[in-house]
């Protein structure tokens, strides 16, 4: 195996474990469906980067493409737990999980149409086998998607970061700013003509592991 081959495929084991690492922390969540919706969610954000190691070592991208969506799994599966772990250290009463899911609607189906719908093609990744990318317009859609989530997101929890006193709480909260902040580093990156070793990858775990920590404090919040 070349050695940039095994160092990628390292990387990519490690998300996977990051990733699982933040499924966990989806089980103390309430109500009951959205755990279930969230540890679905968790176990689809895990499959990037299975997805991602198969295309890594497939002779043709036609062997695994029937996984090509998953490629994409990160606009929703980082997205989505995002919402609901600002719901979960705040526990505003005047605001539901159903209030929220029907609040990133619009964005849900944005990615999912991206998802299902989107033209996707393979082409050699500078890497190691091959790279999946959406068709430009479609691509156009989901960064402009992400683009307002994130300055929405990050915006919205930074004015509740100076409204909550608790500690626990506001570096929760930080945690998720940072990591969305990265997370739109990489998409200007990318933008500008700029790369690096797997984009996202790094910015991703990250927001994961700041989702890990979001959903901890909420649950020993709720504890203690």
């Amino acid at each position: 195996m070349p050695p940039a081959l095994g160092a990628y495929l390292f990387l990519l084991g490690l998300a996977s474990g990051v990733a699982l690492l933040t499924t966990t922390g989806y089980r103390r969540v309430c109500p009951v469906w959205l755990r279930w919706l969230l540890l679905g969610n968790g176990l689809f954000v895990m499959s990037r980067y299975v997805t991602m190691a198969l295309f890594a070592i497939a002779r043709t991208p036609t062997q695994f493409w029937l996984l090509r969506h998953c490629w994409f799994a990160s606009a929703v599966g980082l997205t989505l737990p995002s919402v609901f772990a600002v719901d979960q250290l705040l526990r505003h009463p005047a605001m539901t999980p159903k209030k929220l899911l029907v609040w990133f609607s619009p964005f849900l189906i944005v990615y999912i149409a991206v998802l299902v719908f989107g033209k996707m093609t393979a082409a050699p990744d500078r890497v190691a086998g091959w790279a999946l990318h959406l068709g430009v317009g479609w691509q156009a859609v989901l960064s402009l998607a992400q683009s307002l989530f994130i300055i929405g997101f990050v915006a919205a929890c930074a004015f509740l970061m100076r409204k909550v006193p608790s500690l626990p709480i506001r570096l929760a909260l930080l945690g998720l700013v940072a990591g969305h902040v990265y997370l739109g580093l990489d998409g200007l990156i990318l933008a500008l003509g700029r790369w690096y070793v797997r984009p996202f990858v790094y910015s991703e775990m990250l927001t994961l592991l700041a989702l890990w920590h979001a959903y901890e404090t909420s649950a020993n919040l709720q504890a203690g």
